[in-house]
């Protein structure tokens, strides 16, 4: 019986050093060098529009609080550090019949030309843009879709077929930025809030023809018109330090690219989609006409910016998360060394887009875009759409079943949300991307790091779109001298865990990163 015993035994050894020699064999090797580094991260943020303002306006300050807390909060919500609050045209006075969602219409702070400016108006935005401030954020776009109603031609909030090139009125480009630049100047004087950014054109590429939004078309040489307008203004009231325009908001990553960058990518001449049919103008071609051109570019503080629609994924020849944004970012590089690209917004579009999923798919579904967006775009900012929902849609990062005064006001925390909050909560302005090789698969195991010199972080995400765990080791070099690094906490999410602290481990062991999960790794050194 002994010796049965030792033959057992002997049998169990083979068997774990077997099973030691597998594993290690399937180990991944994360190369990270601290040394090499890329673009600075200005942060991670979120739109109001359009929840926000009834939600403000009708729930009670604890949930109004709750709501916060979870879009806020660095210790009990996902810590975003940019905020988009969208400055009404007034639709919802004049656009009741056009546009059918009231969640969708919004109010102007000066309704008429000859009326007078009512700072009360969008009420519940403002509510939760000082909540914002007050849990610490201190990056602020004030974005619109549409110029104020009175300044437009037709007197609505979107276009029609009418309009031309766009619907904003001849001439009435300085009567827009003056209109920007008194709606900063109030929130910085009256609440203590800087706006940074002003975005005054979203998405001028569509037609905007009788949306259900606000919404409005711009040529090219409308945007430039608008652009320049409010950077004089700017000039004049001495603030192009403080405020810097945010452009061009390009609806999608093809309509940004030189025409033989495009037809690289899609074999076709040139981008036609929206407005480019109406024989009014150019809608494509956004980084040669604005960065690529050296005596217009610093008004836009050499920055440009887009949205990651349709950019979430990879059909055979179309390559959308990869050779894209390889494209998008050398065009950028052909016009300035370094240029700052921004990911303006997003959320999950088409067939996918359907339906709420509250579940980890969706969740693993934006962060390998969030992190093919920083790692091949090189985006400084990344910005989700609609903060909270009441749709049957992706495009929520919490949703609630509230649409009326007097509704049940629930809020439903999706893993969307804790997803970019393995982001946003640890990767804090001024970070640095730092580089990182050994995974990079978007249907497995994708890795990036980032370098926070000022807190002397090292923070690596990990994104685990497999249904199989994947079993990884680091090998980290060019920590600052005199400094060194032995620990890391992981924070994960998962279909159990919600951005939940585990236990330490070593670098100098081997991980387990969790099936279908977003871990964050965070290393003092």
């Amino acid at each position: 019986m002994k010796k049965l015993k030792y033959v057992a035994l002997y049998v169990a050894t083979l068997a774990a050093a077997s099973m030691s020699f597998n594993m290690n064999a399937n180990t991944t090797t994360i190369d990270i060098n601290a040394g090499i580094t890329h673009q600075t991260i200005d942060g991670f943020g979120a739109s109001d529009a359009w929840s926000m303002d009834p939600l403000g306006k009708y729930w009670t300050l604890e949930n109004k609080n709750k709501v916060a807390d979870l879009l806020f909060s660095e210790t009990s919500g996902i810590g975003l550090s940019l905020w988009r609050f969208n400055v009404g045209a007034g639709s919802a006075v004049t656009d009741v019949s056009i546009i059918t969602n009231p969640w969708r219409r919004v109010e102007c702070f000066k309704q008429t030309q000859d009326g007078n400016y009512d700072w009360t108006k969008q009420s519940g935005q403002q509510w939760f843009l000082e909540s914002a401030k007050e849990r610490g954020v201190n990056q602020f776009v004030a974005f619109f879709n549409s110029p104020p109603v009175w300044m437009t031609k037709n007197g609505h909030a979107q276009c029609d077929s009418s309009v031309g090139s766009t619907n904003l009125k001849k001439d009435y480009d300085v009567e827009f930025a003056k209109f920007a630049i008194d709606v900063v100047e109030h929130f910085k004087n009256e609440k203590g809030i800087t706006f940074n950014y002003i975005s005054p054109i979203n998405e001028p590429t569509w037609d905007w023809n009788g949306s259900n939004q606000e919404g409005c078309r711009f040529n090219n040489d409308d945007c430039k018109a608008v652009y320049d307008a409010l950077y004089a203004e700017l000039e004049k009231k001495g603030l192009t330090k403080e405020v810097e325009i945010d452009g061009v908001e390009g609806v999608e990553m093809t309509a940004m690219l030189d025409n033989d960058t495009y037809k690289k990518f899609s074999g076709n001449a040139q981008y036609t989609g929206g407005s480019n049919s109406l024989g009014v103008g150019k809608y494509r071609e956004y980084i040669k006409d604005f960065i690529g051109d050296q005596s217009f570019n610093h008004k836009l503080g050499k920055k440009i910016g887009c949205h990651s629609y349709w950019s979430d994924y990879s059909n055979t020849g179309d390559d959308r998360l990869g050779e894209l944004k390889d494209l998008l970012r050398q065009n950028i590089d052909k016009y300035v060394q370094n240029g700052r690209f921004w990911m303006t917004e997003y959320c999950i579009m088409g067939g996918y887009g359907s339906g709420r999923d509250l579940g980890i798919d969706p969740a693993l579904y934006i962060t390998r875009l969030i992190h093919r967006d920083l790692s091949r775009a090189n985006a400084s900012a990344w910005i989700w759409w609609t903060a909270v929902s009441k749709e049957d849609y992706k495009d929520g990062l919490i949703y609630t079943n509230f649409v009326n005064s007097g509704d049940a006001q629930t809020i439903f925390e999706s893993k969307m949300l804790w997803g970019l909050g393995n982001y946003s909560k640890f990767i804090r302005p001024g970070s640095v991307r730092i580089n990182c090789t050994g995974a990079d698969d978007v249907n497995g195991l994708m890795a990036s790091a980032y370098l926070d010199s000022k807190n002397h972080k090292i923070i690596i995400v990990l994104v685990n779109c497999s249904s199989s765990q994947a079993q990884i080791k680091f090998d980290l070099k060019g920590i600052p001298e005199g400094r060194s690094l032995s620990k890391l906490t992981p924070y994960i999410t998962s279909s159990s865990d919600n951005l939940s602290a585990k236990p330490e481990i070593s670098l100098s062991s081997q991980y387990i990163v969790p099936a279908k999960s977003i871990v964050t790794l965070v290393g003092v050194y």
